[in-house]
């Protein structure tokens, strides 16, 4: 961007259970109900009344643009609006919006005044269906609003529509373009600058000239310090878009120069083996819920690199894009999930489940793609991959996914690994292994599956995606090994470990889960069919964290510390 203003403050807020704002005209003016709500936060922790709350809300904030000669196109950027929303600028649809996960632009310029004050308003729709992505009934908690930042940003007529770089350990750098309002009669430029970001010392600089309205550059770095998970070095790119010699736009993101491949069932990178360790990680945080703050999400990757882990698995959908800074800056190999969770046949089947799952798995590859940190794009997670649809729908994705981005390895996270007819599309076998907690199967059996689908996919290496136990903080029973005690969790976390470090098919390990989270309520006495097998969550939380909500260690951090610090040189 050009230019860009936070338009992160108090905005006015009106809930709207009965959605009648837009008869109101809520969309025109701010109500005489409305309250002070921060922005960016999720509205059940804003106050006791809301915590419940899922459904209709509206946000109004007024802005100025200031005119500048060299902006032509005002736009305001959403990193993040859970789950539906609709746009009005001064009155008039702006823009719409569906997905809670990935950021989204609105373009502006028609309704916006300039030197003047003007009007957004926001309806927000939280809710999720029996067809949305994700479905309804997901197991973890589902909170609404901006909850992150909005931008007021802006640039020339001719501006960045897409950016995507691909780096080489030679340093072969190729920079893929593409940009809209290009105009053939004029001059446009782009200059390049790389500089190392641990010193700001500028290692290359370039001006390409750009005949079309998209184009490749190609250029190298002379002897690369390599990112990598034991030195993370990032490079400070900045792109510069000049139309007939006036600054039009500006590109700038941290980039890792490294290669991720696979070969004789191990991951490597940089042509370096790795065996990867960690675990699964929500987005959600003490009094801040799933709105990002930097010192407090840098504080968690504290904990889980002592904690003696290199790897996450960001589920289930686009965290915070600063959260895979973090990442990439201290060295954690990434597991990024799109928010296909739980889809059956049916999902498979329906066209606005493809169409809306697909306009979010562009968005996010899109705005994700250039973090050094992502080495997997899971595209599914614990969906049902036995039917023909299933076959059709996720073979689409993975093609979709390697024309977007096909530097990086894909996976899905299956939790019927025996049924499922789609591990052959995907880089890696991903399997939960969930029949310990649920079932009462025992390690031996577990050994067995996983023996039997390393037999299936030889060419193939394996990630055990998914695993876990809960232990209620505090509870302790060291002799009777009671089922929810943090004795029982730890023991059982350590002997799946062990077998998992038993297998050479194996190239890593997430566990079920890093700090427990909250869930919605499961148990509702008036429908059996949700008494079954699932397992009722204690005050609606999942405990099955190795840290508490607040981030103190449970014994199974400690167990989970040692067995990760067995496991660093296994493969080499």
């Amino acid at each position: 961007m050009l230019t860009e203003k936070p338009l992160n403050a108090y905005w006015n807020f009106a809930a709207d259970s009965g959605e009648h704002g837009l008869e109101l005209g809520w969309n025109r003016e701010v109500p005489g109900c409305a309250e002070k709500i921060l922005v960016p936060s999720c509205w059940n922790e804003w106050k006791e009344e809301m915590r419940g709350y899922d459904g209709v809300a509206w946000y109004f904030r007024e802005f100025y643009i200031l005119e500048d000669p060299d902006v032509k196109r005002h736009t305001l950027f959403f990193y993040g609006v859970h789950y539906r929303c609709e746009i009005w600028v001064n009155g008039l649809p702006a823009g719409a919006h569906v997905g809670g996960f990935t950021p989204f632009e609105i373009d502006i310029t028609e309704y916006a005044k300039l030197n003047a004050a003007n009007l957004v308003a926001i309806r927000v729709d939280s809710r999720l269906n029996a067809f949305s992505v994700p479905p309804a009934g997901v197991d973890w908690y589902n909170y609404g609003g901006v909850y992150r930042e909005v931008m007021l940003r802006g640039c020339g007529t001719c501006f960045f529509e897409d950016v995507t770089v691909r780096t080489k350990i030679s340093g072969g750098i190729n920079i893929a373009l593409e940009t809209s309002g290009y105009d053939p009669g004029a001059k446009t430029t782009i200059a390049v600058r790389v500089c190392e970001s641990w010193s700001g010392l500028p290692v290359f600089e370039k001006e390409f000239e750009l005949n079309s309205a998209s184009g490749d550059l190609s250029f190298c770095l002379n002897n690369p310090k390599l990112w990598s998970l034991e030195d993370p070095r990032l490079y400070d790119f900045t792109l510069t878009l000049r139309t007939n010699g006036r600054i039009s736009d500006i590109w700038r993101h941290k980039i890792g120069v490294r290669e991720v491949s696979v070969k004789d069932r191990r991951v490597f990178i940089n042509n370096e083996p790795v065996i990867l360790r960690g675990y699964s990680k929500h987005e959600e945080y003490p009094m801040h819920a799933r709105t990002f703050v930097k010192e407090i999400v840098q504080k968690d990757y504290d904990l889980l690199r002592h904690g003696g882990c290199n790897f996450v698995r960001l589920v289930h959908y686009p965290h915070h894009p600063g959260e895979y800074d973090i990442a990439s800056e201290t060295g954690f190999a990434v597991i990024a999930e799109a928010p296909n969770v739980n889809f059956t046949r049916a999902f498979f089947a329906d066209g606005e489940v493809r169409q809306n799952s697909q306009s979010q798995l562009n968005e996010f590859i899109k705005h994700y793609k250039n973090h050094a940190c992502i080495l997997f794009w899971s595209l599914f997670s614990e969906c049902l991959g036995d039917s023909d649809e299933a076959v059709e729908f996720m073979s689409g994705c993975v093609r979709m996914a390697k024309a977007s981005d096909p530097t990086r390895l894909t996976i899905h996270a299956s939790h019927r690994p025996r049924e499922d007819r789609c591990h052959g599309f995907f880089d890696i076998i991903g399997i939960n292994y969930w029949n310990g907690w649920f079932n009462g199967e025992t390690l031996e059996e577990g050994s067995a599956l996983l023996d039997e689908m390393a037999s299936l996919y030889p060419d193939k290496p394996m990630i055990m995606t998914s695993g876990g136990w809960e232990g209620i903080p505090g509870v302790h029973a060291y002799r009777s090994e009671l089922k929810w005690s943090e004795e029982s969790q730890a023991n059982y976390l350590d002997g799946l470990t062990r077998m998992y470090q038993s297998k050479s098919y194996i190239a890593g390990q997430i566990l079920w889960t890093f700090n427990d989270f909250r869930v919605m309520p499961w148990l509702d006495p008036d429908k059996d069919w949700l008494r079954g097998w699932w397992t009722q969550k204690p005050a609606e939380m999942n405990f099955k964290g190795v840290m508490d909500y607040y981030r103190r260690p449970k014994l199974a951090y400690y167990r989970m510390q040692e067995a990760f610090n067995r496991w660093k040189d296994v493969f080499k």
